[in-house]
């Protein structure tokens, strides 16, 4: 071996910069190695960074701020609907539309938070063994087996009857590349009732461009950041991890290794080849002229989807490799000529072919809500996520997500949460878990 750390940390993402920040408080000599020439800031909306992370981390002393806190969502159709945190003026704004959704709206959002900051110790802190429900009365108990074995779609179908609205409530049930009727959809509605956005439960943030990764990167300290370092194989021996071998063919020798990558990829690489998912989600950056602003859009989470079928359909065409011609999307505003389109699902792996239809369906349903925007694209980048949702892993506790068959291999990523989402939260707990040991 030519060289040796500690602890080597696959990916200067989110979870990547968050282990090393706490390995290296800790004293461990961290080495963090990034595929890319350095990190790169997330390009979507904030709805779970870890709270305690941002804390313990000192995030705003180090520059982190928002451009926006808490972002309503916005129902898209002839008359838009805007639905804010206040469930009362949003049951005013339901009234245009449906009278029933109206007197339902304020009942279901005030469930729906109960039951979030019910199951939220068990999604953040709870041990190896035990379940969500072991000390919940019988009530508590009926509701929480009532939503892991409902599809988000029927458990709606039963409280609202407006087609847009039940599209755009669907959409977040959908996260991580749930069919909506898949039992646990239901469930991922509440996990994301569950989160803390900047002090608000259930929110959605936007950082101002640049200050998350500068603040996290202000945080690393003594850790050794070492861009276009891309691994080529995760070496192991008699059951346990040893170092990592880089695309250059140098060695690095380790007694930890944390990887952000996905499951799949991460156990590929150390030689236990794995299957690869087939729905994904797409982040479609798009650059705007200087000085384009939506007109007469407020800022909000805007929801692209006219029905419910919609979700459907998608993830079936998904799973069949092809784009669906009704595709559901979010689109929300990054900063002043940046606007990220989130479309999913959406399969897994895309051709070239299917990046450019992709790129033209969003640019076509954008411009329907958006007068002038497709004149005002000066670039278009295409991300794409495979996703891997399932119920067992929105009812694992957090340390078994972590660990892999492999010693000393410990996940930190997106497949590290319950849902795949911009948190902090896995590298966090990846980072005391190996402290422990």
């Amino acid at each position: 071996m030519s060289e040796r750390a500690a602890v080597i940390v696959i990916g200067a993402g989110i979870g990547g910069l968050v282990t090393a920040c706490y390995l290296t408080r800790a004293g461990l000599h961290t080495l963090l190695l990034e595929a890319r020439p350095g990190p790169r800031e997330p390009a979507e909306a904030l709805v779970a960074l870890d709270p305690r992370m941002v804390t313990e981390l000192r995030l705003p002393s180090r520059g982190l701020c928002y451009a926006a806190r808490d972002l309503p969502l916005a129902v898209a159709g002839e008359m838009p609907l805007l639905l804010g945190r206040d469930p009362y003026a949003a049951s005013c704004a339901l009234a245009k539309f449906s009278d029933a959704d109206s007197v339902a709206w304020p009942l279901y959002h005030r469930v729906l938070m109960a039951e979030a900051r019910r199951l939220r110790r068990w999604w953040w802190t709870a041990p190896d063994d035990g379940a969500p429900d072991t000390a919940w009365g019988a009530g508590a108990r009926r509701e929480f087996q009532r939503l892991c074995f409902s599809g988000a779609d029927a458990y709606l179908a039963t409280r609202f009857e407006t087609p847009a609205l039940l599209a755009a409530l669907l959409w977040d049930a959908g996260a991580g590349g749930f069919a909506v009727s898949e039992p646990g959809s239901a469930l991922a509605l509440v996990w994301r009732a569950a989160q803390e956005m900047a002090g608000l439960q259930g929110a959605t943030a936007v950082a101002e461009p640049g200050t998350l990764i500068a603040s996290l990167t202000q945080a690393l300290g003594m850790a050794q950041l070492r861009a276009n370092a891309r691994v080529r194989r995760i070496l192991t021996k008699a059951g346990g991890v040893t170092g990592v071998v880089l695309t250059d063919g140098s060695e690095i020798e380790a007694d930890h290794v944390v990887s952000t990558l996905s499951r799949s990829r991460t156990l590929t690489l150390a030689g236990l080849v794995q299957p690869r998912p087939t729905v994904g989600e797409a982040k479609i950056i798009l650059n705007l002229a200087p000085g384009f602003a939506p007109p007469d859009a407020p800022r909000a989470r805007h929801i692209l989807a006219a029905r419910p079928d919609a979700h459907t359909d998608a993830h079936e065409a998904a799973r069949a490799g092809t784009i669906a011609s009704e595709l559901p999307m979010e689109w929300v505003m990054l900063a002043p000529g940046r606007m990220v389109v989130t479309a999913r699902p959406v399969p897994a792996s895309l051709s070239s072919d299917q990046r450019a239809r992709l790129a033209a369906q969003a640019v076509f349903a954008l411009s329907r809500t958006v007068p002038g925007v497709a004149g005002a694209i000066t670039g278009i980048e295409i991300r794409l996520r495979p996703q891997r949702a399932s119920l067992a892993n929105l009812l694992a506790p957090p340390p078994t997500r972590l660990v892999t068959p492999i010693k000393g291999l410990v996940l930190a990523g997106e497949d590290a949460e319950p849902l795949p989402a911009i948190s902090g939260r896995a590298g966090r707990l990846a980072a005391r878990m190996i402290l422990a040991r």
